[in-house]
């Protein structure tokens, strides 16, 4: 199995063999976690290792991803070339291409998710957070979950890195928990510490402990606020469809 060295030091500890490329990491954890974050710096040393991206934004924007990896020492803007950033819209019918790396997609719509394959090569990390806020369309709620559940156990194409709050839609969180190749469980604790604990990964060595993401206070305070603002909007609009 194809494996990379992370180059971060505390990650490096916990998968001392490497991270297994082509296969699905589910981050699960409650509302306020910190899980997003965990993803975007799993996704900061792909990039910087080479790897092209696909951002999923559920429920932030461009701007924002950019912003917080500016925290973690990334200019995406000097990575134009490898990102393609696809914006959840539900109020289009699939895909808007708006440039080269930009498109709006209404991402409750399963086949919406087939379309998104054209854009996969392989040499991807897909990175998508906040999943179970598609869970809350009365519409479509069952079919996306069970659409991403089988990119999550079955699709091996690229590399998937998705997060989900556990709080909401347990018995579904619980589900995809299941379907995921790799596993790990974040959790925020006083004074505003973030924590990471990888509970299973593919074929490669791994070390079960619970360690402190080393982010300040006053970064994760800045980025929990912007997150759930764009969360606290979203949910009363995907609850009429």
């Amino acid at each position: 199995m194809e494996k990379l060295k992370l180059n971060v030091d505390w990650l490096d500890e916990l998968l001392p063999e490497g991270f297994p490329l082509h296969t699905s990491t589910l981050v699960s954890g409650p509302g306020g976690s910190g899980k997003p974050l965990i993803g975007y710096i799993f996704a900061s040393s792909f990039l910087k290792q080479g790897g092209n991206l696909i951002m999923i934004l559920t429920s932030t924007t461009k701007e924002y991803v950019v912003n917080v990896m500016k925290i973690f020492g990334l200019d995406l803007t000097k990575y134009d070339d490898r990102i393609t950033y696809i914006e959840l819209d539900v109020g289009i019918e699939e895909i808007e291409k708006i440039d080269r790396q930009f498109m709006k997609a209404n991402l409750l719509k399963p086949d919406v998710w087939d379309a998104i394959q054209e854009y996969i090569h392989g040499n991807e990390m897909v990175v998508a957070s906040a999943l179970n806020l598609l869970f809350f369309s009365k519409t479509y709620s069952n079919a996306i979950y069970e659409k991403l559940k089988d990119i999550i156990k079955n699709d091996k194409s690229t590399t998937y890195f998705f997060t989900i709050n556990s709080d909401a839609f347990k018995e579904k969180a619980v589900g995809l928990e299941k379907a995921a190749d790799n596993l790990m469980f974040s959790r925020m604790e006083k004074p505003m510490k973030l924590f990471l604990r990888i509970e299973r990964m593919k074929e490669v060595g791994f070390f079960k402990k619970k360690v402190e993401v080393p982010l300040s206070p006053d970064i994760l305070k800045s980025i929990k606020e912007e997150a759930e603002k764009g969360k606290r909007n979203l949910i009363p609009t995907i609850s009429k469809i």
